[in-house]
Formats: structure tokens, sequence, C-alpha cells
């Protein structure tokens, strides 16, 4: 073994708290590289099993949908741990300046003292890498097993699904991903060692030997110390020096701490308005279950008009509908709402007169035009017509109007009136220009429109009408025996609309479906739990390796300096001052870490909340919560840590100390 091989190797022995952290950090940082290759591998076998080798029609879009996040992912990683293990490098190559100045003496070239630290950096890889790809592996096969149960539960949903899928990830042991992990991994820490080596292989041999080369002065602010030493004491006003002097040793704590917090508010933010948008996808009904049918369309532009249109294959008349409805009802003679919608065939122009100043201020909001507004046709069954007919106050066979819209405004869901009492008169126009005026013999309020007809980001104009043909009916149902009405609603839906076994979606030109209604926000939400689950997990590994580089960083810069605190000890200072002293270091490291990493994240949870609020009514909520558990964990990380690393301290002798050259 080379001479400077064997200079790394005992390097390593002597200091073995660090070099296990060290250790730990490149095994979490290889572990996240290849649980992240692992699953594209895996990713794509699915895929491979689904739709053939080459993706068939849409191969690049599949593809990029592995590939982008995980080369994202493989950049937040490699440059979180090369930050890690840079300091730890930086550290080791800053405590040997003596060696490092006496070899130069000796007769030591520049390349044998960067090949010393180079060599650090090749013994950690060699233990650090293959536990990290073992415990990798293990990772990845944590986070399938946890994806397919996830996967099984939409599986079992099915049937209120497109298709009928059945989704499934397998494990699949790479060698090529193994291979990148390794590549990566060893290349992180070759180059995070890299320049640490070379600041040491370039310092002046005299200012090695005296130990100096790594201290630089600087100007301090003599008000702020004292005003630190006003509130803090002595021991204060020492601990803000020590940081500015150490602020190299400092910097990779501030920047691994800062990073776990702003990690931890996003997600904690991410997390919470995703539970509100799960409160906002359930429906306020007293049904439990939902039978529905729908047209295929086709979307294009009149070449009369020259306006969008949509054209439906199989549109469903109501008269037909009515008969499903009596036909879902004879099941077990409980009630069945009936409701068919078309949305996308007429506008209808409104004068200001009969606007309400609610629903101008809102048509400004959303950019709309009062001469122009989108109606959404609405028909029901018989029976609840009839009740409609009556809370309006009108003869059966009316148009109603429903007098309420909602709207998202910045993230919160407003609520108007839109029209006055005077609107009696519409013009329904169609994108062929053809038009059919009709006459409103009543309104319905806010407040006596039923559930079922409550939605968010409805047209602008609702009208009821006793008959329709529209695009899609929706059967609410209430049955006492849900599986057994949910298999006799499905094999009524059939017979109504038969289509050939094993058809694609809207390949007959129309879908029927019949689903649980609390089943339809769960397979809804899967995905934003299937994504949250995996983010967390992800944030976890990397604050667990900032973790290492804070206990690294703060335990070898109280072990460092053993000697200096045995000199302070010398002159009169306790043994409780040099706790209050390092103590007071923690806390201005941990407030440092939190003035920069809270307004960050708050920053980036709002930025996160934008879009969101721009198509769902979730507004922006500070996350205290989040904020004070930081706050907590911070301060009790860095204390910890310090007190834990002083204790190793108490049982050396002050001469033996002084007399050392490094008090270890």
């Amino acid at each position: 073994m080379k001479i400077t091989a064997k200079m790394a190797y005992s390097q390593l022995k002597v200091n073995r708290s660090r070099t296990l952290w060290a250790i730990a950090a490149i095994a979490l940082s290889t572990a996240l590289t290849t649980t992240v290759c692992s699953f594209v591998a895996s990713g794509n076998a699915m895929i491979v099993g689904f739709l053939g080798a080459d993706y068939g029609e849409y191969g690049s879009a599949y593809m990029g949908m592995l590939l982008v996040p995980a080369i994202l992912f493989g950049i937040i990683i490699v440059t979180m741990s090369v930050i890690v293990i840079s300091n730890v490098f930086r550290i080791s190559a800053g405590e040997r300046i003596s060696q490092f100045g006496i070899l130069k003496c000796v007769g030591a070239t520049e390349k044998q003292i960067m090949e010393s630290v180079l060599y650090e950096g090749i013994f950690l890889s060699a233990a650090g890498i293959p536990a990290g790809l073992v415990l990798g592996f293990g990772f990845t096969a944590a986070g399938i097993g946890i994806a397919n149960h996830y996967l099984d539960e939409l599986n079992a949903l099915a049937h209120i699904m497109i298709t009928e899928i059945h989704l499934h990830v397998t494990f699949v042991l790479s060698w090529q991903a193994l291979l990148i992990s390794c590549v990566i991994s060893f290349l992180a820490v070759m180059y995070s060692a890299r320049r640490p080596a070379r600041k040491a292989s370039r310092i002046v041999a005299a200012e090695s030997a005296r130990g100096s080369g790594n201290i630089t002065v600087k100007h301090v602010n003599r008000h702020t110390g004292e005003w630190i030493q006003r509130i803090f004491g002595s021991e204060g006003a020492l601990a803000a020096k020590n940081i500015k002097r150490n602020h190299q040793n400092f910097r990779a704590t501030f920047i691994a701490l800062s990073a776990g917090i702003i990690l931890f508010i996003s997600l904690g933010s991410l997390s919470s308005q995703a539970a509100r948008l799960e409160d906002l996808m359930k429906a306020n009904v007293k049904e439990t279950v939902l039978a529905d049918y729908i047209s295929a369309r086709q979307r294009g532009v009149n070449e009369k008009t020259g306006k969008r249109e949509s054209i439906y294959l199989r549109p469903i008349e109501s008269e037909r509908g009515e008969v499903i409805t009596e036909k879902l009802k004879a099941y077990d003679g409980n009630g069945v709402f009936g409701v068919g919608i078309d949305s996308e065939t007429y506008q209808s122009a409104v004068s200001n007169e009969d606007l309400t100043s609610e629903m101008k201020e809102a048509l400004t909001y959303e950019n709309l035009s009062a001469e122009e507004l989108p109606v959404e046709i609405t028909t029901l069954d018989h029976e609840n017509y009839q009740k409609l007919c009556e809370k309006a106050g009108v003869d059966y066979g009316s148009i109603i109007l429903l007098n309420q819209y909602s709207y998202n405004k910045d993230g919160e869901e407003t609520q108007v009136t839109p029209y006055r009492s005077s609107l009696k008169h519409l013009v329904l126009t169609k994108a062929d220009g053809s038009r059919e005026e009709i006459v409103i013999e009543g309104m319905i309020e806010a407040e006596e429109v039923p559930e079922e007809l409550i939605h968010f980001n409805v047209s602008t104009i609702r009208l009821v009408l006793p008959e329709a043909t529209v695009r899609g009916y929706s059967w609410y149902c209430a049955p006492e025996d849900v599986d057994g009405f949910i298999a006799y609603a499905d094999d009524v839906l059939k017979q109504e609309f038969p289509e050939e076994e094993n058809a694609s979606y809207m390949e007959a030109g129309f879908s029927t479906r019949v689903y649980r209604i609390d089943d339809y926000v769960k397979v809804m939400n899967i995905s934003i739990v299937l994504i949250l689950v995996f983010m967390y997990s992800f944030v976890a590994i990397l604050m667990l390796i900032g973790f290492t580089n804070v206990v690294s960083t703060m335990t070898t810069n109280v072990l460092m300096r053993s000697q200096e605190f045995a000199v302070l000890q010398s002159v009169g200072m306790t043994p409780e001052g040099l706790r209050k002293m390092l103590n007071f270091e923690s806390l201005l490291c941990s407030a440092k870490s939190l003035a920069i990493g809270v307004p960050i994240g708050v920053v980036l949870t709002w930025l996160m909340n934008k879009p969101i609020r721009k198509m769902y009514p979730i507004q922006y909520e500070l996350p205290w919560l989040m904020v004070i558990l930081c706050m907590i964990g911070v301060f009790a990380i860095t204390c910890g840590i310090t007190n834990l690393a002083l204790r190793r301290l108490s049982s050396q002798n002050i001469i033996e100390s002084i007399r050392s050259d490094r008090g270890m």
C-alpha cells in the first residue's frame, strides 16, 4: 500500500466517529440514488408489460414521465450529498494542517498531499457504497410494497375507472441501475474530496507547520459584540465570535439545517393542501351509489360561424332517463334522483339590468362577457322535477332557473345570487348560429337547490327543462343492499346500452359506470396519497443525510477545540460556563438556520399554493405548526449533539489537552 494511502487509512482510524458519519452519509446518498434508478427500472418493466417494448404510440411521453422526475431527484440527491460529504473532507483536511506542513518540510509533494485526501474518499466509498446499494434495494422493495398497496385499492375500484386495468409494480434487480448508482455515488464522493484536497496541497509549508493555514481574521463589528454580551453575557459573546471565526466549519451545518427546514415546511403545507382538496372532492349527498351514462363527443370549430362546438355521438333523451330511473327504483323501492346535464351546447346573453352586482363582479373576475354566457341544460326524473316545480311555485312543464352560482375567487369558493327576478326571457344560441327563445317561469334560490345539483364550477346560466336531450345522465341512489344494487344497476345499464365484450373506452360512442360515491373520491385521492408517501419518504432520507452532516460537523467542531477549551478553563472558565458558551453557539447556529430556512420555506409554500388556488378554492394558510415544530426540532438537535460531544471531553485532563496537538 502506498504511503499516502496508509496515511489516509490511519486518519480514518483515528477519527472513527467522523468516519462512521461520513460512511453513513455516503451510504444514504447511494441508497437514494439506487432507489431512484431501481424505481425507473421497475416502472419501465410495468409499462413494457402494458404497452410493449416500444411503449407504442406514446413512447416518448411515457419515457419522459419516467426519466424527468428521476433526473430531477438525482440532481437534488447529488447536490445535497456533495454539500455534506465535501464538508467532511474539508474538516478532515483542516485538522491535518500541521501534519501536511511537517510532510512538506520533509519533502512531500503537492501531489502526495492531494492523494492522501483523495484516498480517504476511496476508502470511504469502498465502505459506504456497497452498504448504500443494499439499503437502496431495501428502500425500493419497501416503496414498491407501499405502491402496490395503494394500487391494489385502485384495482379493487377498477369498475369506476375508464378501463378495466390491473396495475402492479414488480421489483426489478437491474444491473444497469446498480452500475449507474455506483458510478454516480463514487463520482460525487471524489468530486467532494477534490476541492479540499487541492486546497490542502497548496498551503504554504511554514504556515501549515504552525497550524495557521486555515485561519483568517476578519473585522468584527464591535457594536454587535457589545449588545450580544449585554444580553447573553461573556459566554454569548464568545459563542458569536467562535461562529464567525469558524464560519467555514458551520457553513455546511447551516445549509443542511436550512434545507431540512425548507423541505419539512414545504411538505407539511403540501400535505395540508392535499387534505383540503380531498374534502373538496367529497359529494355532500345522502345517496351512496351513483350510476351514470355519458356520450362520447367530438370537439371542433363550426365551419359556418367559426365558433367552437361539441358534437355528441350518442346523446340520451330525458324519456330514456326516466325509464332507467323506474327500473332502478324497482330494486328495493328506495328513492332515485335522476339528472341529465348538457353544458356545452348553448350560450346566451343577459342584459346588465338582469344581473346582480355580485354577478357583475364575478363575471369581471372570471373575464366572462354577459353577451356570451355558457348555459347548462338540466333535466330531472318526473318525481324530482315535480318537487322542484312545487318549490318554485310553478306548474309542471315549466322552465326553471337555478339562481345559484359559485366560482373560485383566488382560492375561496364564492357563492352569489346571479340574476334578478326581472330575468324572464333568454335566447339560447348554438355554435351553428341557430337560436331558441325560452320563457323562464320560475326561479330556485341557492338554499333550495337540491344537493344533487350543487356542483363547483358550474355554468353561469342553469336551466331545468321538463324534457331535453343531453350528453350525460346520472342516477343518485340510496339502496339498502349496496353491493347487490351495484350488480343490478350495472346489468340494467348493460341491457339499455349494450356494447361489445372487451370494448375499449368510448369505442361504442358512450360509457356507463356504477360505483359507490365514496369510492370515486378514494380513487381521486389515491394518486395524491401515493405521491405524498413517496415525497415524504424521499425528503425524510434527504433530511437524514443532512442530519449526518450536522452530527459529524458539530461533534468534530467540539472535539477539535478541546485544546482551546482547556486554555479557557485554565484561565478561570468553569465547566458550566463552557457548557453555556457551547449551548449559545448551538442556539445561534439554529437561529441562523431558521432565519434562512423558515422564510424560504414559507415563500415556497405560498408559491406552491398559487397554481393550486387558481384551479381549486384552497386558500393559502401559513404553516404555523410546521414552523413551530421546526424551531423545536432544530434547537433540540443542535443542543443535544453539542452536549453529547461535550461529555466526551469531560474526562480529559486540562494539562494534557493543552499539551496535545489536537486534544483528541
